[in-house]
């Protein structure tokens, strides 16, 4: 058989690779949309755009692979545009840089050595190792520092991203555009690209890094919170023990003098007071203590409550964003609640789960008889403190974006309901 046979089915082969990796790439910024279609739509599409063949002045093809890209990201992928469009800022400069300086570089060594049929061989074999062995060390440097990159950005930090890669962006596109005759000149252009967004990538790490510091910060605030409530429940249990004869005393007398309803009313105080500072709600310890902080809060407050809590199967929400959700829901449904004059009408109502078809839902109602207001299409604060306006419910628009979940707020003229829905993956 002929060799260049050979050739054509081994670069086949390297190209279907290359398309894996930049389909893998493409999965740490955002989620694709789910079906088998899609996954073959999103790695044809990688696989094109990985072995474009960018010319001198190829105006038709870099506007090509600039438009498949961009058109994948925003179709077959999930998340906001920012998110998206950071992707194609990202990697595109680096698709057509180095696929202008490869083919290029080859070019000239060919030409300079004399065109023959070894050293066509050589070249067309060249070209696909050497885009594979770049995009193989690229995979690995975003799959080491930004695998969970998707999960903590936000669009604050997209859009940074976005605004860092414009310049390359724009440089490596004139410049092909406008190639000069000795291409040559083009090199240190290409290359000044590639090596700006791999140092954008290499940020990209450092904002990760940050990120999740600040996420330990706030860990090891709750956990000190959670103990911090642990030794409150601990030291109100000896308090009531230290005075159980008091108790039993008082118990006692109230029996025996026939005020029977009066003791059992007090034996119904002392179990409240001991079961109310250490109830389970769910197994994990850190929201676990919030609820347990926010219960006791409300029940200080006379306020009736009913949490419906399980967790057991929810893998895909941090545990800090969990708190932030219920924290701030609470918070929010307890200042409305102690509102009212009647202390029979407060009552809060919390559900979380997580589903059979793989959803995590939470809903929170609690009753209320404050007006509600609106100022361009969001919920105002009522507070006397015009700094907290409502930063609770902002708190959980964040979250709730951070995960690409929906946020629901509904209310009636006695009750106020926020419901949350997030994919658990």
């Amino acid at each position: 058989m002929d060799l260049s046979f050979f050739i054509n089915g081994f670069d086949n082969i390297l190209a279907f690779v290359q398309g894996f990796l930049i389909y893998k790439i493409l999965s740490l910024f955002a989620d694709k949309r789910t079906g088998k279609l899609w996954d073959v739509i999103i790695f044809f599409s990688c696989t094109v755009c990985a072995c474009m063949v960018i010319f001198p002045n190829d105006f038709f093809n870099i506007t090509i692979d600039l438009i498949w890209l961009t058109a994948m990201m925003m179709i077959a992928f999930r998340g906001s545009i920012w998110q998206r469009a950071a992707a194609v800022s990202v990697l595109y400069p680096l698709i057509i840089s180095q696929n202008f300086f490869v083919l290029d570089i080859l070019g000239v060594i060919g030409t300079k050595i004399g065109w023959s049929a070894p050293v066509d061989n050589f070249c067309s074999i060249a070209d696909p190792v050497l885009h594979l062995l770049i995009w193989y060390g690229i995979y690995k440097l975003f799959n080491n520092h930004l695998i969970h990159m998707k999960q903590l950005f936000d669009n604050k930090i997209w859009l940074l991203l976005d605004v860092i890669c414009l310049a390359s962006f724009v440089n490596i596109t004139t410049c092909i555009y406008f190639t000069p005759k000795d291409t040559y000149k083009m090199w240190p252009a290409a290359f000044s690209c590639f090596a700006t967004n791999l140092g954008c990538i290499v940020l990209a790490k450092y904002f990760v890094i940050s990120i999740q510091q600040n996420l330990e910060r706030k860990n090891l605030k709750l956990q000190k919170s959670y103990y911090e409530e642990l030794e409150s429940n601990q030291a109100e249990i000896r308090k009531i023990r230290h005075d159980m004869n008091n108790h039993l005393s008082v118990i006692h007398s109230l029996f025996y003098s026939g005020s029977k309803e009066e003791a059992e009313q007090y034996m119904k105080d002392i179990e409240a007071q001991l079961t109310a500072r250490s109830r389970v709600f769910c197994k994990n310890g850190i929201v676990n203590a919030v609820l347990n902080s926010k219960y006791n809060l409300a029940f200080e407050q006379d306020i009736d409550c009913f949490f419906h809590i399980d967790l057991d199967k929810l893998i895909g929400i941090d545990p800090i964003s969990l708190c932030c959700l219920f924290s701030n829901t609470l918070d929010n449904s307890i200042e409305a609640s102690v509102k009212i004059p009647d202390q029979e009408k407060r009552h809060i109502s919390v559900k979380a789960r997580v589903t059979d078809t793989g959803y995590f839902t939470y809903e929170i109602t609690n009753a209320k008889n404050n007006k509600i207001e609106k100022k361009h299409g969001l919920i105002k604060s009522d507070k006397k403190d015009t700094a907290s306006h409502g930063l609770g419910l902002s708190n959980v628009r964040e979250m709730v974006k951070k995960y690409n979940g929906t946020l629901d707020i509904s209310y009636t003229e006695d009750t106020f309901t926020v419901t949350v829905l997030i994919r658990n993956a």
